[in-house]
C-alpha cells in the first residue's frame, strides 16, 4: 500500500505519518464561571453594567485531534503538570493505538524532564510546536469552537457549567490536521 502524500512536511513527522503512527496534536484550555460575552446586543448610548465573577473557578481541560480528524477530551481535575501529562499520554495510547506522534505546545509541563523519561519508554513520538506559535496547534481550532458555543451564556457555578461542556464537547467539529502542519514548514 502506498504512503499518502501530505505534501512538504518536516522528515521525522512524512515518517511516522506515512507509516502505522497516528499523529495528534494536544492542548489545554480553561473554561471559567461566569459570562464570556462574543456577540451582544446592547441599547445605543446606554453604558451596560455587567457583573463581576470571580474566575478562578472553572473547568479545565486537556484535548487532542488526530490524523483522523477525531476529537478526544478529558478534564483535568488539577493543575496541568508533569503528571497530569503522562497520564493524559496513557489515554491517548489507549485511544488511539500504542504507536503515536504527538504535537505539543511548549508548556513546561510537558517538555519536563518526566514527561521526556515516559515518552522514552513507548512507542510515542513527540514534537514540538514552535513558541508562540498557537495557530499552528488544530486543538485550538476545537477549543474556539468550544467557547463560542458556551458563549454569551452566565455559568453561576461549576455544576452549571460542567454538563454545558460536555455537551459543547461532543458537538465540535475537529479541523484536519496535516492543513496546519502544512503552515509549519
Amino acid at each position: 500500500m502506498n504512503a499518502p502524500n501530505f505534501g512538504k512536511l518536516p522528515k521525522k513527522l512524512s515518517k511516522t505519518l506515512s507509516e502505522e503512527y497516528t499523529t495528534v496534536a494536544i492542548d489545554q484550555t480553561r473554561k471559567t464561571i461566569g459570562c464570556d460575552l462574543y456577540r451582544s446586543w446592547f441599547p445605543r448610548g446606554q453604558r451596560v453594567n455587567l457583573p463581576f465573577w470571580r474566575r478562578s473557578k472553572g473547568v479545565k481541560l486537556l484535548g487532542a485531534v488526530s490524523d483522523k480528524r477525531e476529537f478526544f477530551a478529558t478534564e483535568v481535575s488539577d493543575r496541568f503538570t508533569s503528571d497530569v501529562t503522562i497520564r493524559f499520554l496513557r489515554a491517548l495510547q489507549d485511544e488511539f493505538g500504542e504507536k503515536i506522534h504527538v504535537l505539543l505546545d511548549n508548556a513546561s509541563y510537558f517538555k519536563s524532564q518526566q514527561v521526556r523519561d515516559f515518552v522514552e519508554e513507548t512507542q510515542i513520538e513527540v514534537s514540538y510546536f514552535p513558541r508562540g506559535s498557537p495557530d499552528l496547534n488544530p486543538v485550538e481550532e476545537c477549543w474556539r469552537q468550544l467557547k463560542r458555543s458556551l458563549g454569551n451564556r452566565f455559568f453561576g457555578s461549576i455544576d452549571e457549567l460542567r454538563p454545558a461542556v460536555t455537551t459543547a464537547l461532543r458537538q465540535i467539529n475537529p479541523p484536519q490536521i496535516t492543513d496546519y502542519l502544512r503552515r509549519s514548514v
